[in-house]
């Protein structure tokens, strides 16, 4: 199935309505055109719906919807490391031949972070974990859950993408009363949901730093190198005025407890606050994977400290440094959405009425103010459909208590 993303309401009339069947679309806020990929929330969920399995090909109807060249690389990069096809305008995306070109760039770190971070199964993940493809009824519900309170998809559309897209075999067809049965259960007249669906903000999706993760209060120093890394790292940590509560030496090449492990650990758990590495050519098998690694430390708040001396920066290209970042800021919000539902403030019905009031008071007609928050990619309080003056209107007229 292929997913279109647009920016704005451009092409709305004749563009969405012309989509093939089977094909799915997410809309960008026009005031996100200049933003950078971590920002975008429309290209976060289309391109996490393909690393989920639910969408196998990224369109992008016009090259000005991914302004800005290390926005677009990035975007590319990271969709197509899943394996998936990128397509702006009618132009297949390919990464490029000659290294050391922007796209040749991203594309490498994108892959590599991918080797070291696939999107897990259930069982290297936590609870809440999706697999892709979704094998498990939980799994189904969780997605679910996903694409219609994420995503404002109705039950009914989400029985007809299940029914194109699920490769899996089932007892029944899907249809929307089995969409609910999978999602809920009833006990005693209440609605419950049936699995666990974990939530988070999209504002906590994206945060950089490790303060806000759960084991922040412990301040682990993580080693890498060769035979000699261990002891550097003790004589590194005695000179220190606060040192650390504990030194864990990380083997590389363990299949368990090697670079992979760590990096799960950075990114989810926030236990550490410095990484040591002595001699880089033993601890990393490529300079791709040394730049991957000390960027998603460095973007969660890990001080690297290589050979005794502190690297604030992985490249003295100052535009590499911003190409892998973002690149890095964008994988870090998708492997969140991997295993959450994201709740955005800025799709919440409080941020429509906010937004409206705003048009209101500065004179601008109900259809002005209508347009602005289809273009602004806010959905309607039913979640389909599209902004009217007449519901603008309603809006403004509804007390801020009935928001959910």
């Amino acid at each position: 199935m292929d997913i279109y993303y647009t920016v704005g309401s451009e092409g709305i009339g004749d563009g969405v309505e012309n989509l093939p069947i089977r094909a799915l679309w997410r809309q960008e806020a026009l005031s996100l055109s200049q933003a950078k990929a971590m920002e975008r929330i429309a290209l976060q969920e289309a391109i996490s719906l393909v690393r989920l399995g639910v969408a196998s090909h990224l369109r992008i109807p016009c090259e000005s919807h991914l302004e800005g060249d290390v926005t677009r690389a990035v975007a590319c990069a990271e969709t197509m490391a899943t394996g998936a096809p990128v397509t702006i305008g009618k132009e297949l995306v390919t990464a490029d031949c000659e290294p050391g070109r922007l796209q040749a760039l991203t594309c490498e770190a994108a892959h590599e972070r991918h080797r070291l971070l696939p999107p897990a199964t259930g069982a290297e993940g936590d609870r809440a974990y999706i697999s892709p493809g979704w094998p498990s009824d939980e799994e189904c519900a969780r997605l679910v859950h996903k694409l219609v309170y994420e995503m404002g998809y109705s039950q009914a559309n989400v029985a007809r993408i299940f029914e194109m897209v699920d490769g899996y075999e089932r007892p029944a067809m899907w249809t929307r009363q089995g969409v609910s049965r999978i999602l809920w259960e009833e006990c005693e007249g209440e609605k419950y949901l049936r699995y666990y669906c974990r939530e988070e903000f999209g504002t906590q999706a994206r945060r950089a730093g490790r303060l806000h993760l759960p084991g922040s209060s412990f301040n682990a120093m993580a080693v890498l190198g060769d035979e000699h890394a261990e002891a550097a790292a003790q004589r590194f940590d005695a000179a220190l005025a606060e040192p650390h509560h504990f030194v864990l030496p990380v083997d590389p090449r363990h299949p368990d407890r090697g670079l992979a492990w760590l990096l799960r650990l950075v990114m989810g758990h926030g236990g550490f606050r410095t990484l040591y590495v002595t001699s880089p050519d033993a601890a990393f098998s490529t300079p791709a994977q040394r730049r991957v690694v000390y960027d998603m430390a460095l973007f969660r708040g890990v001080q690297v400290v290589e050979n005794g001396t502190r690297i604030g920066a992985v490249s003295d290209n100052p535009h590499h440094n911003r190409l892998l970042r973002e690149g890095t800021e964008l994988f870090a919000a998708l492997w969140v959405r991997d295993n959450a539902t994201i709740v955005e403030e800025t799709r919440s019905l409080a941020h429509a009425r906010k937004t409206a009031a705003g048009g209101h008071s500065q004179g601008l007609s109900l259809r002005k103010i209508a347009a602005w928050l289809v273009a602004e990619a806010i959905p309607t309080p039913s979640g389909t459909g599209t902004w009217s003056a007449s519901a603008v209107k309603n809006l403004l007229d509804s007390e801020p208590e009935a928001d959910r």
